[in-house]
């Protein structure tokens, strides 16, 4: 039983010496990571750099670039009393909806 004990014992400090590793690993990488945040920002600062020309904006906003291609859809409908317009794609808005309940149709409303 005491050879159980003491692989159990070796076990534990085996264990707590891996989790004090993963720590200090840890801490490493931040380090590392903030040493490359602050070189990323000098390189940045030294010449001047954008973010759309490093790839994180688009040219026309400072909103991230994404690699979502939706293609706009050009409006089918329009309320004449309000100007509102839908493409005909998803939930009907309230407006089309509610003239629906009042007995109009869609066709009354194409553009």
């Amino acid at each position: 039983m005491s050879n159980l004990s003491e692989l159990q014992r070796q076990f534990n400090e085996a264990e707590a010496k891996v989790n004090e590793l993963r720590k200090k690993l840890d801490e490493e990488r931040k380090g590392e990571r903030t040493q490359a945040i602050v070189a990323a920002r000098e390189l940045i600062k030294t010449h001047g750099l954008t973010g759309s020309e490093l790839g994180f904006s688009s040219k026309k906003s400072n909103k991230p670039v994404s690699s979502d291609k939706r293609i706009v859809v050009a409006p089918k409908y329009q309320d004449p009393a309000s100007g509102k317009t839908w493409t005909g794609r998803g939930k009907a808005p309230t407006w089309l909806a509610a003239q629906l309940a009042a007995g109009r149709t869609k066709q009354d409303f194409l553009i």
